[in-house]
């Protein structure tokens, strides 16, 4: 895609946003959901977006997670379903049954209600293995594991997921992340329970080859930052190559320039690594659409916690300072 077009589709894009989700809707949110239109190359909706969100308003109360911020971004989602009555009802569902296996509600789990089964017989035991995947991660981790790490425990888990193994897979994978100088904490978490995605078993060479592409990518001068570090993970369960890596460097200093990013730097990298993931689905046939919707879901999620996370910090120290 030519800088031009991309910067020009992200402008028209998040302006098609913003009038739709007002002034009182986080910044970042907007340019989250733009900047996965531009990466796909799909065309945003307005009107459909506004019938979506118009449809949460209308199931929900005013005291509802789905109309702070966070609703606007999962909306988003949820676009290319064409019955969106039926797809907020079976939204507001998924989070009950995550609710009724004792997760909190909140943003977390409603992000996480995004991605469980569509199976409706396997819905109740898929939440149920989501739970028991937060408790033996938890075990772990125990004062890590928080609400933010809901959404991955229902993505990363299925009804008949061997828990404890996973687990114990992503607990090696942190350790040994550890080791080559990747700071403990949320992101690193979050990281090495992505490294999973494809399998519970442990992989040998996964942690190497993360540690390698954020030195190659640090050394060309993409600056990346602890939120980065999942997406470190995407690109390593993708095997992506030398030459994949430097593309995803030159679109990165590119984004860069781009006037709506000057105080959203984060998002560069994202965007840059979006676009290099589809680009790359396009030439490996390889690369099943079950994984790319996947992969689109888990950076979807990652933003989405992202955003949740920093905001109830934020929220945590206002509060702590009035």
């Amino acid at each position: 895609m030519d800088i031009v077009i991309i910067e020009n589709q992200f402008s028209q894009t998040v302006e098609a946003i913003s009038k739709v989700a007002g002034w009182t809707v986080d910044r970042k949110i907007i340019l989250a959901i733009a900047s996965t239109y531009v990466a796909s190359d799909k065309v945003f909706d307005a009107e459909k977006y506004k019938d979506v969100v118009e449809e949460m308003k209308k199931q929900t109360s005013w005291m509802s997670p789905l109309r702070t911020s966070i609703g606007y971004s999962i909306a988003a989602n949820m676009m290319e379903q064409d019955d969106t009555e039926q797809a907020v009802k079976t939204l507001l569902n998924n989070e009950e049954l995550l609710k009724d296996v004792k997760f909190k509600r909140g943003n977390f789990s409603f992000i996480g209600a995004q991605f469980l089964t569509e199976n409706d017989n396997e819905k109740r035991a898929h939440a149920q293995t989501a739970r028991a995947l937060y408790e033996a991660i938890r075990k772990h981790h125990r004062f890590l594991t928080s609400f933010d790490d809901i959404p991955y425990t229902v993505l990363l888990s299925s009804p008949n997921d061997d828990v404890v193994l996973r687990a114990e897979t992503m607990n090696r994978y942190y350790k040994e992340l550890r080791t080559y100088q990747f700071s403990a904490g949320n992101e690193l978490q979050w990281l090495s329970q992505i490294l999973t995605f494809l399998s519970a078993d442990y992989n040998s060479n996964l942690v190497s080859s993360v540690a390698t592409i954020r030195d190659t990518l640090k050394e060309q001068g993409v600056k990346v930052k602890y939120m980065h570090y999942p997406l470190l993970g995407f690109l390593a369960i993708l095997q992506m190559n030398t030459v994949q890596l430097q593309q995803i460097v030159d679109l990165y200093h590119e984004l860069k320039g781009m006037k709506l990013l000057k105080w959203h730097r984060e998002f560069v990298l994202f965007m840059a690594v979006q676009i290099a993931i589809y680009n790359m689905a396009k030439i490996q046939q390889s690369l099943s659409m079950a994984i790319m919707s996947s992969i689109e879901l888990l950076i979807q999620a990652q933003q989405a916690v992202m955003i949740s996370a920093v905001t109830a910090a934020a929220i945590a120290s206002n509060s702590s300072t009035s």
